[in-house]
């Protein structure tokens, strides 16, 4: 089986009141941080389905800032090599995390349940 870089859609899975009654509180799971939301305001499969797809981002988010602070230690003393590649490298996480948080916001806005590209099918955290 291959590896589905782009996700799976579980759309079909949540019936369509459970997605309109609680599609505004799954939006805020993509907020780091803010993973647990839907699972407070309303503890149904399609709230907890959101809620996995952002604790996987504030995972993500934690893993590149320590990629990103490894990278500090080992070039960040040379002086301008050094601290262009590390901006770049700082640059590069911080936009893939905004990258996802605003897929994951207009994906769940406009009804649907896709995972995360990339990260949303690694695991189920929150069952």
């Amino acid at each position: 089986m291959a590896y589905n870089f782009m996700g799976n859609d579980h759309s079909n899975e949540f019936g369509t009141q459970d997605i309109a009654d609680n599609k505004i509180v799954c939006i805020l799971a993509y907020i780091p941080f803010l993973f647990w939301i839907p699972l407070i305001a309303g503890n149904t499969s399609y709230c907890r389905f959101h809620a996995n797809q952002g604790l996987l981002l504030l995972l993500t988010s934690a893993a590149l800032g320590i990629a990103v602070s490894v990278v500090r230690i080992i070039i960040g003393w040379i002086p301008i090599i050094g601290w262009i590649i590390l901006g770049l490298v700082s640059l590069a996480a911080w936009v893939i995390i905004v990258v996802l948080m605003i897929y994951g916001m207009v994906v769940t806005g406009q009804g649907n349940s896709k995972e995360l590209p990339a990260i949303g099918s690694l695991a189920r955290l929150i069952k």
